[in-house]
């Protein structure tokens, strides 16, 4: 692994968000000095009451006392305004990050430095920055999402990518989508904290919120938005009715509906360190989103997650989760789907179970991070730095 560098990293989550950039600049922190800068938004600016949440959580965190996870990793938000699509606030904001990081970047003697760019709205800050290596970080199809302004996103990736050393795509459709700006694009998907979850195996603990749900248990965990088809979800619901269905995560679009089918279980956002626990307690994972644009570009994390216990998985069709259909059952539609759910209901098949925890730990962080550095190297070297 590349060691004793300076990264800054543009992210495109919050610190507190257990994502990709996260977890590998918590990973590059082990040997190297790390800022990682919270992201600057990219939502159009609409003064709707289910925004304010949003814009008040900024806001908090841009006023909270910056701190250091770890002794090489320092974490702030920048002090922008977040009008982002407007050319002329993004020239103040220019000068507002210039003053800001010129002083952070000096006082923590960060020169020569990666500049690691995970948004697209970071954009701007290329016309101000002077970095020996320019990481593109794509982990979305960002201009898909239906929140931001699409022709500009579209415009200040084209301008990153044209411009970066390397790009890292989550999935072959969004490396698809960028390599013709840069041909050393490559996909890197995601990794699994592989001990972790596996770790689940050994122990006998069952979480009390789930442990009186009659099995068998149809199970979901992660964010409970638009992203998910909730109307899939009550159909395999009346589809099968001595089955439970167990979903997990922070609720972000209305679900209430749900509550009125009684084996539709919402039991909301969990610690990271008990998923394995409520993971372990599945008879059948499932993968529900909305087939479309954005999420054919995706590259589920649940997927490897629900690998590290080898229970039987059910997904949309998605390309990235496609090549894995020896293991994973695939649902070419909605009926499909419901129809794989009962066969995966059923499944006998130990052989399955080891297939997919070995699969699960090949995609462990450690090999992930040689896999990455293995590209950076090259580039560092070619680049001196």
């Amino acid at each position: 692994m590349i060691s004793k560098k300076n990264i800054l990293c543009f992210g495109s989550e919050n610190w507190e968000y257990p994502g990709f950039q996260q977890t590998l600049m918590r990973k590059f922190s082990e040997s190297n000095k790390v800022i990682f800068v919270n992201p600057i938004g990219s939502r159009k600016i609409k003064l709707q009451y289910s925004q304010l949440e949003i814009y008040f959580n900024k806001i908090r965190r841009t006023f909270a006392k910056r701190k250091s996870p770890t002794t090489n990793c320092f974490v702030c938000s920048p002090w922008i305004i977040p009008l982002i699509y407007s050319s002329i606030i993004t020239k103040l904001n220019q000068k507002l990050i210039k003053y800001q990081f010129s002083r952070i970047l000096i006082k923590m003697n960060f020169d020569p430095y990666i500049l690691w760019i995970g948004t697209p709205t970071a954009s701007f800050i290329l016309d101000i920055f002077n970095p020996k290596l320019i990481v593109y970080h794509a982990v979305d199809r960002y201009s898909e999402f239906s929140f931001v302004d699409r022709e500009k996103i579209r415009l200040y990736e084209k301008k990153i990518a044209e411009k970066a050393d390397v790009i890292l795509c989550t999935s072959d459709a969004i490396r698809n989508d960028l390599i013709k700006y840069n041909r050393f694009t490559y996909t890197i998907t995601h990794a699994v904290e592989f001990e972790h979850f596996h770790s689940a195996f050994i122990e006998n603990f069952i979480p009390e919120d789930i442990s009186d749900i009659p099995k068998p248990i149809i199970g979901y965990f992660g964010g409970l938005s638009e992203r998910v088809n909730f109307a899939l979800i009550k159909k395999i619901a009346i589809r099968y009715p001595h089955a439970n269905i167990v979903l997990i995560g922070k609720i972000i679009t209305d679900i209430n509906y749900l509550k009125k089918y009684l084996n539709i279980h919402i039991l909301g956002p969990k610690d990271y360190k008990k998923l394995p626990y409520y993971l372990k307690y599945f008879d059948v994972c499932l993968i529900p989103y909305y087939v479309n644009e954005l999420m054919m570009g995706v590259d589920p994390i649940k997927l490897r997650e629900y690998l590290c216990l080898g229970q039987p998985i059910v997904s949309v069709n998605l390309p990235e989760v496609k090549k894995l259909n020896h293991v994973v059952y695939i649902g070419e539609d909605e009926e499909d789907l419901i129809f794989q759910v009962g066969k995966a209901l059923n499944e006998k098949n130990a052989n399955l179970r080891e297939k997919r925890i070995q699969i699960a730990r090949q995609s462990d962080w450690s090999n992930k991070m040689d896999e990455i550095s293995t590209i950076l190297d090259r580039i560092v070297v070619h680049k001196e730095i």
